[in-house]
């Protein structure tokens, strides 16, 4: 698969993940319960953000 294209669905999915983990928190009032969600888009991200800075070097 394009490198471009992963970087741009692993962003995106990072993106997603945020949104659901706030959107539940507030449904639910409980932040902690879904600590688990915010922790997925965090480790997207990083992944997002290693892969991209290896392909500038």
């Amino acid at each position: 698969m394009n490198q471009k294209l992963s970087n741009t669905i692993l962003l995106s999915l990072a993106f997603v993940a945020m949104v659901i983990g706030i959107h539940r928190s507030i449904e639910e009032k409980d932040i902690a319960g879904n600590y688990w969600i915010f922790m997925i888009a965090l480790v997207l991200f990083i992944v997002y953000r290693h892969r991209k800075k290896n392909s500038k070097a």
